[in-house]
């Protein structure tokens, strides 16, 4: 498998958001088990593509690297289908610039005359992982209805275990792990003097416990760790999806907020414990491990905002007290 070698066959136009590209993990699935022995390619931001690699079911990932770029890309490799997962215009431009025949995807961002097989919009009231049903099934191909699941490569795993060890981590004991970002925006986030707090009440309970981080998270993990009295490391902003992937399954039980970490955690097959508000567990609950989901849907929620008009009632009304019930039952 290879970031560069062509594939032919089909290509899937990945989601934006890293936990919507493991919640689109099952469509690969579906696609490659009704057409085992053709080509099967990913169009995917770079930071996803060892992800799609990893899971096995493409041979091919295809970084985006601008919209030109892809159309030409996408024209030289001579696809004979895409699949347009996210729904925005844009996802449909480089399919219909690179001539592939067949543009399969919703009716969505008035993209439809881009589409030679457009659907109306589901009404999206299930969980996520079955918004793609009715695209497979236009073409004849049964849903995939397992949870996504990716594999822990040896190496990433070396990857993890140096971070951790870098950070000081003690990984002889059980090991909990706190991820306190949400790349949609603060609005997702539990308050990071509350992952201090729970931090604290898991550590006197005797779990070793870490603050998990992305790129760009580095002021987000320092200020978690120094809201906690005790020694809270933070690990995993030089890590890659795969990388943290690994790491995550090193944990007992992950804490996170509805994010990329969050089913990343799901997809190893670790127990998570998930804050919710201002988005739907609904649609975007963890689905493949043992859950506790915690919400407090107060009279605006959810709302899908960045930015909370009143004082975020629906994630500052989850206590540590109450998350560290959640870890219990887990644990």
């Amino acid at each position: 498998m290879s970031l560069t070698e062509p594939a032919g066959g089909r290509v899937v136009v990945a989601p934006n958001w890293l936990g919507d590209c493991v919640m689109a993990l099952p469509v690969l699935r579906a696609i490659r088990r009704a057409h085992p022995s053709d080509g099967l390619a990913v169009l995917a931001r770079p930071g996803a593509a060892s992800l799609f690699l990893a899971e096995g079911s493409a041979e091919t990932v295809v970084p985006r690297s601008g919209l030109v770029r892809d159309a030409r890309r996408l024209r030289r490799e001579r696809f004979s289908e895409a699949w347009l997962l996210p729904n925005s215009f844009r996802s449909a431009l480089a399919p219909w610039l690179a001539g592939i025949p067949e543009r399969i995807g919703y009716d969505t961002d008035s993209r439809g005359p881009l589409l030679t097989r457009r659907l109306k919009e589901p009404r999206r009231t299930e969980h996520q992982l079955r918004d793609y049903d009715a695209l497979l099934r236009s073409r004849g191909i049964e849903p995939d209805f397992e949870a996504p699941r990716l594999p822990v490569t040896a190496r990433a795993l070396d990857r993890a275990a140096s971070s951790l060890d870098a950070a000081g981590v003690d990984r002889e004991g059980p090991l909990a792990l706190l991820a306190p970002g949400a790349a949609f925006g603060w609005t997702k986030r539990w308050p990071p003097e509350r992952y201090g707090a729970l931090g604290d009440l898991l550590s006197a309970r005797g779990l070793n416990c870490a603050v998990v981080i992305g790129p760009g998270e580095e002021k987000l993990g320092a200020e978690v760790a120094a809201s906690a009295r005790s020694r809270l490391p933070v690990v995993g902003a030089n890590l890659d999806a795969l990388e943290l992937l690994a790491l995550l399954s090193c944990a007992r039980v992950v804490v996170a907020n509805d994010s990329g970490p969050m089913h990343l955690a799901a997809a190893a097959g670790v127990p998570v414990v998930a804050f919710f508000g201002p988005t739907d567990p609904g649609r975007t609950a963890p689905a493949g491990a043992p859950s506790r989901v915690l919400d407090r849907y107060v009279f605006c929620s959810p709302c899908y905002l960045k930015r909370c008009p009143y004082g975020h009632e629906c994630m500052r009304e989850i206590s540590p007290q109450m998350a560290l019930e959640a870890v219990e039952e887990l644990v």
